[in-house]
């Protein structure tokens, strides 16, 4: 039998070293291969207020290998991204949702351009979004009052009346305003002042002069309701004589047209 020299020995084994050398670095990169993956990540919005950040969602799906995830939130400065905040979250994770007020944490949601960057232990995926100036919501529009004859009620405690009023077309005056009471326990019932004057109407509401009679101030409440207060002084009938009847409260709404 002819023997084999030790050096062919030597030479075997390094040979099957390589070899198990070169399976361990395929295992390696076999299990490397075999780590968590974000498959995606979305944002519900890329633009929005500091106020909405509490509304806006990151959603996120990860392999069903993956472990452990890393959020990293960045703002931009100049031309580099810096790190504002980061959350590790370990466990089989399989899909994630979150809030970008959450990715903040105690840190302030400023006006500013963000990034925040999902990464598992094969990939990472970065979505962009911007913080803007909240914007300011338009004012009321004014309300006009339907043109036409409106009609309600008044007391002063003692004495009801009627009280009417004409609104002029576009809803801009009051013209003839009129009180109309019943004069009890006098001979006459039935007086009535009225103020024939034009009466601008501003942010919905109108006035007649300190002096005038009657005095009287009111405000629309919608395009067919109003309320308000009058007072009518010097009032002469024939049993009474001159009278005055205190500041009383009324309610009016639309009647018609004219």
């Amino acid at each position: 039998m002819a023997l084999r020299p030790r050096s062919a020995y030597a030479v075997t084994a390094l040979a099957a070293a390589l070899v198990f050398s070169l399976l361990g670095i395929v295992s390696s990169g076999a299990s490397v291969k075999a780590g968590g993956k974000v498959v995606s990540a979305s944002l519900s919005k890329t633009s929005f207020s500091a106020a909405q950040a509490k509304t806006v969602k990151l959603k996120c799906r990860f392999s069903p290998a993956t472990k452990r995830a890393v959020f990293l939130l960045q703002k931009k400065k100049g031309s580099k991204w810096v790190k504002v905040r980061s959350v590790t979250k370990s466990g089989n994770i399989k899909a994630y949702t979150t809030t970008v007020k959450t990715l903040f944490g105690s840190k302030a949601v400023k006006v500013a351009q963000y990034r925040v960057k999902v990464s598992a232990d094969a990939n990472s995926l970065s979505r962009k979004f911007k913080v803007t100036k909240a914007t300011s919501p338009p004012p009321p529009a004014a309300l006009v009052p339907k043109a036409g004859f409106w009609m309600g009620l008044g007391n002063d405690g003692v004495i009801s009346y009627v009280i009417t009023f004409t609104v002029t077309a576009g809803g801009t005056n009051v013209t003839s305003f009129k009180v109309t009471f019943d004069d009890l326990g006098c001979e006459i019932a039935g007086g009535n002042v009225t103020a024939t004057s034009l009466y601008p109407i501003a942010s919905g509401s109108f006035a007649s002069a300190a002096r005038g009679n009657p005095m009287f101030g009111g405000s629309f409440d919608t395009e067919t309701k109003a309320h308000g207060t009058s007072r009518v002084t010097g009032y002469e009938s024939d049993a009474c004589g001159e009278s005055e009847y205190e500041e009383a409260s009324w309610t009016a709404s639309w009647h018609s047209a004219s």
